[in-house]
């Protein structure tokens, strides 16, 4: 049993999908379900889900939720919700989501950046379970982050819970980013990122075995294409794939120097192809990383969380809550 509860109610908000799910303070996920949002904005398509969905659960399963926890894209306060998140999520930004929900269920509600979920998911439950310091980096159409120390999610007084790793400076000459800043590790490790190198590539005609599909859906070429293109040892998707392990690992050593983690967890899609990268990250981080002592070995571990790994780590935001409370 939970501080004051039998379960909590995760949701995970991002660009286009709403997923949500019941869990258990073991880390079970219960009645998962994922929504398309993509066809209107936050008051008009995901609020009226987060209310539906929440109300539902608590019919079905009864009483005893200790809480709500939302993960959400962009600069997040735990005690309010959005604070600043340009044209992702429309109405999002600026909404009271914890006092609208707070006032609407009547039980405790707490928000988190989304890669910060991700992280503290596998760190109470999955590949971190166990480990005092830890950052996590989610690599998707972005790169999401978050960071644990000293067995306490990190965050400041500035917001600083989604850490935004994926804004540290790489490349000083390197490309703009949505932020405006230029050379984000974003515009260098992103999926998004890396398949555009791709593209870009074959639209310049270098030879490919994927210049036909690109010829045909440029569209198609994303970084499932390029890991198809390793795979059968087409040269200019193994030159893609070395600069991205190149830049993966100069990004993880610059978190390593900045928050010193026992333990880096790296999720998404990319990760499906670890064989191809992982061992050779590993060795850059190594040889890389100014740490002591020396010979310590700061291990990358592949998340093992998966789909709703958004929706435990909203809800592990309030385990930790109601942790503090009982304290």
């Amino acid at each position: 049993m939970g501080a004051s509860g039998e379960y909590l109610i995760g949701f995970d908000i991002g660009g286009t999908r709403l997923k949500s799910g019941v869990v258990r303070f073991d880390g079970a996920v219960e009645r998962p379900t994922l929504e398309d949002t993509s066809r209107g904005g936050f008051e008009d398509a995901v609020l009226p889900l987060l209310y539906a969905h929440a109300r539902a659960n608590i019919d079905a399963i009864g009483a005893g939720c200790a809480g709500i926890g939302i993960a959400l894209p962009g600069i997040v306060e735990t005690a309010f919700g959005s604070r600043y998140l340009p044209g992702k999520v429309l109405g999002i930004e600026g909404f009271p989501l914890r006092e609208e929900l707070e006032a609407e269920f009547g039980v405790p509600v707490r928000c988190v950046n989304d890669g910060a979920a991700a992280t503290l998911a596998e760190w109470r439950f999955g590949a971190a379970r166990g480990i005092d310091d830890v950052v996590g980096l989610t690599i998707g159409t972005g790169v999401g982050s978050g960071v644990v120390v000293g067995g306490r999610p990190f965050e400041t007084s500035n917001l600083g819970d989604g850490v935004s790793v994926g804004h540290f400076t790489i490349d000083t000459g390197g490309r703009l980013c949505l932020c405006g800043n230029r050379g984000c590790a974003e515009t260098l490790v992103s999926a998004d990122a890396v398949a555009g190198r791709l593209r870009d590539a074959l639209g310049r005609r270098v030879p490919s075995m994927l210049a036909g599909r690109f010829r045909e859906d440029p569209h198609s070429i994303g970084f499932p294409a390029l890991v198809e293109g390793v795979r059968a040892g087409d040269r200019i998707c193994t030159e893609i794939l070395a600069e991205f392990r190149r830049d993966l690992g100069a990004t993880i050593v610059t978190a390593i120097h900045a928050y010193n983690p026992t333990v880096v967890v790296l999720a998404g899609g990319p990760m499906s192809a670890a064989d191809l990268f992982l061992a050779e990250v590993q060795a850059y981080v190594g040889e890389y990383a100014f740490i002591f002592p020396k010979r310590r070995v700061v291990e990358l571990r592949v998340a093992r969380l998966g789909d709703h790994a958004g929706v435990l780590g909203a809800a592990a935001v309030v385990m930790s809550a109601l942790e503090e409370t009982s304290a």
